[in-house]
């Protein structure tokens, strides 16, 4: 059986841009859209093992883990190592559960047009049929992401990108009702930010260093009122599915208790 090399990247790009979607919603991190197009681009280029020699099952896997570290890195970005290896192993662990459905699909159907070598499938598909698919696909993972998101709006997933004192830096977060903080004296937006993420990203964040960037943001809670460290940002981006918010001059506010399910929390008013 032939194999054309367009068709097997187009197929696995296809394919890794929704694995790498799901390794997303696994570990709760929302990259853009130009990092998410890149690093499937370049998984899709690791489909062309399929040309080599049937390799052993050890060089398989070594490859697979040190390719899917690369996809990582180029997907989530670099944050540490531990984030980024386990990103990189729950990717490994998406595209092996694909990989073995497509092979014992293989194996108990046998469709004359699907070929696997290295753990790579391969599908002789025509590239209108292939389009055909690919926006039915779309369609339905759109209507099932609307009705799902629907039911829950205070958890919608987003990236934040916030520049303070010359360093920028990312938070993986989410948008819930819950926030409806403001500077009390200029209005100016809130992100609440996890203190340990927060002090990995710019260091020690204390009134006695950046006293000329603090605010003091007084926050209402469920056993009471209490304020929170807050510091004045350059900017800050936040990023959905769809669309991209850009703030001027926020308040990073450090929260006094961990976040377990996110880096940030911000307002559902500045994504609007």
């Amino acid at each position: 059986m032939v194999i054309y090399a367009d068709i097997l990247i187009i197929t696995n790009f296809i394919v890794d841009y929704f694995l790498l979607s799901v390794t997303g919603k696994i570990t709760k991190r929302l990259p853009r859209l130009s990092r998410r197009i890149l690093s499937a681009l370049f998984a899709a280029s690791g489909a062309l093992i399929i040309f080599l020699p049937e390799q052993n099952a050890v060089l398989r896997l070594l490859f697979r883990l040190l390719f899917s570290i690369l996809i990582c890195l180029i997907n989530f970005g670099y944050e540490s190592v531990r984030r980024l290896i386990f990103s990189a192993l729950v990717f490994l662990a998406v595209t092996t559960c694909f990989a073995g459905s497509m092979i014992a699909f293989w194996y108990i159907f046998s469709p004359p047009g699907m070929v696997i070598n290295n753990s790579v499938v391969y599908f002789d598909i025509s590239p209108i049929f292939l389009i055909v698919f690919s926006v039915i696909g779309f369609l339905i993972f759109t209507l099932f992401s609307f009705i799902f998101g629907q039911k829950s709006k205070v958890a919608k997933r987003c990236s934040v990108t916030v520049t303070f004192h010359g360093r920028t830096a990312e938070f993986n977060a989410i948008i819930d009702s819950g926030n409806s903080l403001t500077d009390s004296f200029t209005g100016r937006p809130v992100i609440i930010a996890d203190k340990k993420e927060a002090v990995a990203r710019f260091g020690e964040l204390s009134p006695e260093i950046y006293k000329d960037k603090y605010r003091a943001i007084p926050c209402g809670t469920v056993s009471g009122t209490s304020v929170l460290d807050g510091f004045r940002c350059d900017a800050a981006r936040i990023t959905t599915e769809d669309k991209t918010f850009n703030l001027s001059e926020p308040i990073l506010a450090i929260s006094k208790t961990p976040l377990t399910d996110c880096e940030a929390i911000v307002n559902p008013l500045d994504c609007t």
